[in-house]
């Protein structure tokens, strides 16, 4: 078998989790923001938005050790209880050791609130370099740093395993596009899409088959989101059903040319 075209369909019970199309572009976004602090640092900004229609938002703007989170979504990010202190110290360490963790807690926009938003930040190279995209992220900076956010989402008619029946995000440090790296300005923030629409897709990497060998392919499930390592992937324990089985549709090359391609039809049910 030469390269296979693989399409993932998944049979979902509950009709309002409609499957959508990538989040590619940077579409009708608002990068505004408002009042901003005075920097200590060059500052590294990210933006957070939720739900299909991507309306309510929050800028994550990391200065140092410090995290300025913009918890009512207003755009004014000198608001008291915005600056957040990074849990650990690492002072002792050698600056391209040193990670930093926030605990920002909950969140209130749009009337919704969100709970358990925890961003992580660590040097680029501390991470495995086995797959390409990080390889070529460090040649590119080899001082870079990556992202990784989680947080807990309340979205209208869905249920999952979180507090209060929220659903489970997490974006970062890799996706298939590459890593999730902070802006150094409102224009070139990555967005990450928390609570869109959901879409099934490989992780981390595509996988390259071969004939004649075994080959284990990684799913996840999650909404996508704008720039690399933004796929915001869903904790699916308690939101998709147990007996909702992804189906694995394999097209290899036909044998002739202007035959049909043959194809095999194969039923995923191993859950990680």
């Amino acid at each position: 078998m030469s390269t296979a075209i693989v399409r993932w369909a998944l049979a979902i019970a509950a009709s309002s989790m409609a499957a959508g199309a990538a989040f590619a572009g940077a579409g009708n976004i608002d990068r505004s923001i408002g009042k901003q602090p005075t920097y200590r640092t060059a500052p590294r900004y990210g933006l957070l938005v939720f739900g299909p229609k991507r309306g309510d938002r929050i800028w994550l703007v990391r200065d140092g050790d410090l995290l300025y989170v913009d918890r009512n979504g207003n755009g004014d990010l000198t608001d008291p209880g915005e600056k957040i202190l990074a849990e650990n110290h690492p002072q002792t360490l050698p600056e391209e050791e040193r990670t930093y963790s926030f605990n920002v807690g909950d969140i209130t926009v749009g009337r919704m609130t969100h709970k358990g938003l925890r961003v992580h930040f660590a040097p680029l190279a501390l991470l495995p370099q086995g797959l390409p995209h990080l390889k070529a992220a460090l040649q590119k900076n080899s001082k870079a740093m990556v992202a990784a956010i989680e947080v807990e989402v309340d979205v209208p008619g869905l249920r999952g395993g979180g507090t209060g029946g929220r659903l489970k995000f997490m974006a970062g440090p890799v996706d298939l596009n590459g890593v999730l790296q902070f802006g150094d300005s409102p224009k070139h923030a990555p967005v990450v899409n928390v609570g869109g629409l959901l879409e099934v897709t490989f992780f981390m990497e595509r996988p390259t088959l071969r004939a004649g060998r075994t080959s284990e392919l990684t799913l996840v499930v999650g909404s996508p989101g704008v720039g690399a390592g933004t796929f915001a992937t869903l904790a699916y324990e308690g939101t998709i059903p147990e007996e909702a089985k992804p189906t694995a549709e394999v097209r290899y090359q036909p044998s002739k040319p202007g035959e049909p391609p043959p194809r095999s039809l194969f039923e995923i049910t191993e859950r990680c």
